[in-house]
C-alpha cells in the first residue's frame, strides 16, 4: 500500500519504520525545503539519534505530488498548524483515500479536535485517530506498545489495521473520536502537573494522586462532549496518561519539571523555543474552550495560572488536598 506521512517529526519518522517493514511504499512530506534536503541526503533526524530512515523513503515539499501518491495518509504534524494544512487539503481528499491523524490538541481559535478541523474542510468519512502510550524511541527500537484507534469507517478501520499492526503494535478500535481527542489531548497537560510535583520533590504518592483525579477530569470532559465514559479506559486514556506523566522522556513532564523546580522564565522561555510542549499549546486552547463552553475543570484552571498567569507552583500540592 502506499503511504503518505504529513510531517518529519519524531512520530511520524518512528511509525515510518513498522510501515516500512510492512512491505508499504512510504512518501514522507514537510512543507520546509531545507529540512527535506538534509533529511533526504541523511536519513537522520536530530530527535532520534543513532535511527536512521529507510532507504525507500522519498520526501516532498510538494503537498499535491503526496495526495496523489497515497492511499492513506497519516498526519504527524504539531497541532498548532493543522488548520493550515487541512485548508489547503480540502477537496483534494477523494472518497479513495483514507486520512489518519496522529496530531493531538485542539485549535485555540476554534475550540475544535483535530478531526474536527478536517470536518471543516472536506466531506471525507475516511476518518481515524490514533493515540496511545508510544513514545517515538520505543517504537524505533521495536518495544511493544498499544494504541487506540478511533474511526467509524470499518473500511478505514482495516487499511490503518493493516498498515500499522506488527509484531510489535497492537491496535484496538473504538468509535469515539472524540473521546479519543480529549484524552489524547488533556494527558499532555497533566504531565506538566506531573513534572511540576516532580520539580516540587513530592513522592510517587502524590503524582498518583495527580493521576487519579485527573481520571475523574478527563472522564467529565469526554461525557460532556458526546463521548464515551469507557474511553478513559483505552490506550489513549489510563495507558497514555500513566506513560506521558510518568516519564522524562516527555518534552511536557519535563517542561513541568522545570516549572516545578524554580527555573527562571528565561530558563523556561528557552525551553519551550528549542522543544514541542504540544501541551502548552494545548493547555491555552483547553482553557479558552471550556471558558467558552461554561465547563468547569479546576485542576487546569489552575495549572494555567501557573504555568502562564505565574502562581507559586506550590499551589497544586494543596490544591489536591482542598479539592472536592
Amino acid at each position: 500500500m502506499r503511504v503518505g506521512i504529513l510531517g518529519t517529526g519524531a512520530y511520524g519518522c518512528s511509525l515510518s519504520k513498522g510501515i516500512v517493514e510492512n512491505k508499504n511504499e512510504v512518501m514522507m512530506w514537510t512543507p520546509f525545503v531545507e529540512e527535506k534536503e538534509n533529511i533526504e541526503k541523511t536519513r537522520t533526524i536530530r530527535s532520534l539519534p543513532g535511527f536512521k530512515l529507510d532507504e525507500s523513503i522519498t520526501f516532498t515539499n510538494d503537498l499535491d505530488e503526496i495526495i496523489n501518491f497515497s492511499k492513506l495518509l497519516i498526519v504527524a504534524i504539531p497541532s498548532q498548524t493543522v488548520d493550515s494544512l487541512f485548508q489547503q487539503l480540502g477537496e483534494k481528499i477523494t472518497d479513495d483515500k483514507h486520512i489518519c491523524i496522529t496530531s493531538k490538541g485542539i485549535e485555540e481559535k476554534t475550540g475544535l479536535f483535530m478531526s474536527e478541523i478536517l470536518e471543516k474542510y472536506t466531506d471525507t468519512k475516511n476518518v481515524a485517530v490514533i493515540s496511545g502510550p508510544s513514545f517515538a524511541i520505543d517504537l524505533v527500537n521495536n518495544n511493544t506498545c498499544g494504541l487506540a484507534l478511533a474511526t467509524k469507517n470499518d473500511e478505514t478501520a482495516k487499511v490503518v489495521e493493516k498498515v500499522f499492526e506488527n509484531d510489535f503494535l497492537r491496535l484496538r478500535r473504538n468509535e469515539d473520536l472524540i473521546g479519543t481527542e480529549i484524552c489524547g489531548s488533556m494527558k499532555n497537560i497533566i504531565a506538566i502537573a506531573s513534572g511540576m510535583l516532580d520539580g516540587l520533590k513530592t513522592s510517587d504518592s502524590t503524582r498518583a494522586m495527580l493521576l487519579t483525579d485527573a481520571l475523574h477530569d478527563m472522564a467529565d470532559l469526554i461525557v460532556n462532549f458526546g463521548g464515551s465514559e469507557r474511553t478513559i479506559l483505552s490506550y489513549a486514556g489510563f495507558g497514555d496518561l500513566i506513560l506521558t506523566c510518568n516519564s522524562e522522556k516527555s518534552r511536557n513532564y519535563c517542561f513541568g519539571k522545570l516549572v516545578g523546580s524554580g527555573a527562571t522564565q528565561e530558563e523556561i522561555a528557552e525551553y519551550l523555543k528549542n522543544n514541542t510542549v504540544e501541551g502548552y499549546c494545548t493547555l491555552q486552547s483547553l482553557y479558552k474552550m471550556l471558558r467558552n463552553n461554561d465547563f468547569k475543570i479546576p485542576m487546569i484552571n489552575l495549572i494555567h495560572r501557573i504555568v502562564i498567569g505565574k502562581t507559586d507552583p506550590s499551589r497544586l500540592l494543596s490544591f489536591l488536598v482542598e479539592r472536592d
